[in-house]
């Protein structure tokens, strides 16, 4: 496909960030989500993902790299500035945890129903995952392309550019996510090494000095096992989104033997999970990327997808980048718009059985064991270099860098794309390489502390004071907003209730789709 006129620039990025919230010493903040940062429940950009201590700041869309990043680093300035104490933590892997995993807090959102599901959601993982993994951090990458693109894709096909045609588009760009997302993990993962209270790694991990763990040429171990991974197998089809909807729905449906034998409830009657099935909710479901529609008040997820389709797509394969302050650097984004470009405008034939797995058998085999001498990879079956195969794949990309920078009169799409051939080639450090390299003889904790305390510092910058009084108004106005949603949870249902008519639109949204 010739991209040389196509209009590729202005496509809206959204940016996600998880960091632990943690004492100047690197222990686990054990405070409530400050007040001052607005309420968890009703912010729209400063919430939290898990845990008490596990900030999640969120963009807005932005239609350039700088837009998203600027916002990005204003929500840093501000959170930072608001915690006391306090630092953002830079590493993905977890700071020093509490030595009982109960101690680690789970989110609280409030007494509606509505905010009581989103805790029975997180109590449901504890169970299913335990705590500690539930620590670690990472960047989504939100990405939708610009509307004249799609035009212009359409007449270029000589077809009515139909919602169904672009939901159509939208599934071979993730299927292309996920034959090459073993790339993001190859180029970007940061989280090879870990602390020893990290639990899941004792007794799995080498012991690298007397207080870290690591897995020895690993990029990642967010994206391993021990990371997450789904602990019962299911599959779903990303051929048409129909199929996706009704195999991610029967998942939410479908009892998991594991899951009942733990239990809906404990012995003193308390619920520990949602639902004793394979899924408790869409949002478990572990996914290098997946395709997002926004929901309207009292929606699930699927029966968004399944009603309106897709709006853009979420990439999940992200570490923190320790090394900038917002977690993930301007350059970054460059490089992952263009990326999220060439996997819309690449062929994606349909996914077999053998397809699907070689891609989750090829984006494990890196973040388990990326940075191995020689490290080769399957690409259609046959055995491939993965530097290799990474630098057709840069090169294809190029273009499409380039094809953007004209379109803003600039260079930075283009040299962010030309420093990861540079450093797959080995001219200069890939980032898990910088990682590992550093690590080699320092312990993570003092490692990841330092960069942590560094970014404190850049962080303390004033904001401008029309920015700053923005973010305080919407702390104060989400603050305002719980109360009173929590005025009227008293008058709401009985929870048992709630929750024993939550799915009844997904038996619904599934029923239409089998007609």
């Amino acid at each position: 496909m010739n991209i040389d006129n196509l209009p590729l620039s202005g496509g809206n990025i959204g940016i996600e960030r998880e960091s632990l919230r943690t004492t100047a010493d690197g222990r686990l903040a054990a405070t409530r989500h400050p007040e001052a940062l607005g309420n968890v429940y009703t912010h729209p950009n400063i919430t939290i993902d898990y845990g008490e201590a596990l900030l999640e700041l969120v963009t807005d869309p932005h239609t350039s790299p700088q837009g998203a990043y600027g916002q990005l680093l204003q929500l840093h300035q501000f959170s930072a500035q608001n915690i006391g104490g306090e630092i953002m933590w830079a590493a993905s892997m977890p700071c020093r945890l509490p030595d009982n995993p109960e101690h680690i807090e789970i989110g609280y959102f409030g007494q509606s129903n509505g905010a009581k599901l989103k805790r029975l959601y997180r109590v449901g993982l504890s169970y299913r995952y335990g705590r500690a993994m539930q620590m670690i951090a990472g960047v989504h990458f939100n990405y939708s392309p610009p509307e004249n693109l799609w035009a212009a894709l359409a007449e270029q096909e000589g077809v009515e550019p139909t919602d169904a045609w672009r939901n159509e588009r939208y599934m071979g760009m993730i299927r292309n996510i996920q034959r090459h997302g073993w790339l993001i993990c190859h180029l970007f993962g940061t989280a090879h090494a870990c602390d020893q209270s990290f639990q899941p790694a004792q007794n799995v991990l080498d012991r690298q000095h007397e207080q870290s763990f690591n897995w020895k040429n690993a990029t990642t171990l967010r994206m391993s096992q021990l990371g997450y991974q789904n602990k019962v197998d299911f599959s779903v089809s990303f051929n048409h989104l129909n199929e996706y909807v009704r195999d991610l729905g029967a998942a939410v449906l479908t009892p998991a033997p594991v899951y009942e034998y733990l239990g809906l409830r404990g012995p003193a009657g308390h619920y520990r999970q949602i639902s004793t099935n394979i899924l408790q909710i869409a949002n478990e479901y572990y996914s290098g990327a997946r395709p997002k529609q926004p929901v309207k008040t009292g929606e699930l997820p699927i029966s968004a997808l399944s009603a309106r389709g897709i709006a853009y797509v979420e990439l999940r394969l992200l570490d923190n980048n320790p090394y900038d302050p917002a977690g993930v650097s301007l350059e970054q984004i460059h490089f992952l718009e263009s990326f999220m470009l060439w996997c819309l405008l690449k062929e994606s034939p349909a996914f077999t059985t053998a397809d699907y797995n070689e891609a989750n058998h090829n984006r494990l085999r890196t973040a388990c064991m990326g940075l191995s001498e020689g490290f080769s990879l399957f690409k259609n079956g046959r055995s491939i270099k993965a530097q290799d195969w990474a630098d057709q794949i840069l090169h294809e990309i190029l273009p499409i860098a380039e094809n953007l920078d004209r379109s803003v009169n600039g260079g930075s799409y283009r040299e962010a794309v030309e420093n990861q051939i540079r450093a797959n080639r080995g001219e200069t450090l890939r980032l898990p390489q910088r990682v590992q390299s550093e690590l080699t003889n320092q312990e993570f904790l003092p490692w990841a502390m330092a960069l942590s305390a560094a970014h404190a510092e850049i962080l303390k910058q004033p904001l401008p004071s029309e920015i700053q009084a923005k973010l305080e108004a919407q702390s104060a106005q989400s603050l305002q907003d719980f109360a009173e949603i929590e005025a009227k949870a008293a008058a709401e249902i009985p929870f048992d209730d709630y929750l024993a008519d939550y799915f009844n639109p997904l038996h619904e949204c599934l029923a239409k789709l089998a007609v």
